[in-house]
């Protein structure tokens, strides 16, 4: 599997006219829909819950099981979260429960964590691994001590609307919420103070991310679309996201902050650029619903996870490439800028010239 370091000899080959041979695996790795994927912060490893009630930890590069299965869930899973030490991992289905796992031993690090009285959608660790958020189809939030297991706090949705998804800040100091009124909410993590509302969707939100410098807060929602949000004002930014024929059921973004990935009930996943917000590419296809999309760290790779227990590993470098290479039969400034930037792996500046073209 090619590196980083890859990507600029790969797009000398695209624009050669030479073929370029894709690394990416498929992997039948569950025996039911794969509802969550996650990227350890090595990048080396990723982690798949499913509705098998089961969790397992991958190799990236190779393709094979390194750990697992974790088992202990009564019911189809949701979400799952892994801690920024990469020692553990919390789960959730929907039996009302929370599990925080220890990766080394696949043990249960506390009894399951019951608070909610619904299935819980979603479940986020905060920057520092302290603390544990969970979001409920009972309309409330749970902020739990993840080295005690203990409830921190609840926050209680004021429409009384199911809780789709939740994320921590960069600095840890607030919680958007997404729900299923629609709405994008900003708590204070520290305490259960009403916050202002964000009427962001015509369905229901089905995912909200951060960008890195906690800025601007990105919502995937069942209505098909992707919208930016300030996320200081709630004012939207940019254009609205188009493209995808089906609800959008995840989305995850680069740690640069230049590039988007959702995955679709349409059976696909789209690459987005977070300046112009237009699609990258072409859509990668699945042969059925996908659910679940994370990139990797270091924004060289993306993971996918869909209704029948599959996982695919794509390239990420493959799309920008082909990206930048639709600008190539240009003779303009930003073209040729683009290219020399991709050339110098400066991924962010040369998708943003391409955008120019």
């Amino acid at each position: 599997m090619s590196g980083l370091f890859d990507v600029a000899k790969k797009a000398y080959h695209i624009v050669r006219g030479r073929p370029l041979q894709v690394p990416n695996w498929t992997m039948q790795v569950h025996t039911n829909k794969v509802t969550a994927v996650a990227f350890f912060k090595d990048g080396r490893r990723v982690v798949t819950g499913s509705d098998d009630r089961t969790l397992r930890i991958w190799d990236v590069e190779k393709g094979t099981l390194v750990r697992g299965p974790f088992e202990g869930h009564r019911n189809d899973g949701s979400s799952v979260g892994i801690s920024p030490d990469n020692r553990r991992i919390a789960s959730s289905e929907v039996n009302y429960t929370v599990i925080i796992w220890d990766v080394e031993s696949k043990q249960m690090v506390f009894d399951p964590l019951v608070k909610h009285k619904a299935t819980v959608w979603s479940v986020c660790f905060s920057p520092d691994g302290k603390r544990l958020a969970s979001g409920s189809g009972d309309e409330t939030i749970v902020i739990w001590d993840a080295e005690t297991g203990t409830v921190f706090s609840t926050l209680q949705d004021p429409n009384g609307s199911s809780i789709h998804c939740v994320a921590f800040s960069p600095d840890g100091l607030k919680l958007a919420s997404g729900s299923r009124d629609k709405i994008i909410r900003v708590w204070h993590a520290d305490n259960a103070e009403l916050p202002p509302k964000i009427n962001a969707h015509k369905e229901y939100v089905r995912r909200v991310v951060w960008s890195p410098d906690g800025q601007q807060l990105v919502s995937a929602s069942a209505d098909t679309t992707v919208k930016f949000w300030d996320s200081l004002n709630g004012t939207q930014s940019g254009q609205t996201c188009t493209g995808h024929t089906g609800y959008i059921a995840s989305l995850d973004i680069s740690s640069d902050g230049s590039l988007i990935a959702t995955a679709s009930n349409d059976m696909t996943v789209r690459l987005w650029s977070t300046k112009s917000h237009q699609q990258i590419g072409h859509e990668l296809e699945h042969t059925s619903c996908v659910r679940s999309v994370a990139v990797s760290p270091n924004g060289t790779l993306l993971v996918t996870g869909d209704n029948v227990g599959q996982v695919r590993l794509w390239s990420i470098e493959n799309a920008l490439s082909a990206a930048v290479q639709l600008c190539s039969s240009s003779d303009s400034y930003f073209a040729y800028r683009s290219k020399v930037k991709l050339g110098q792996k400066f991924y962010p500046e040369a998708l943003s010239d391409a955008d120019k073209v």
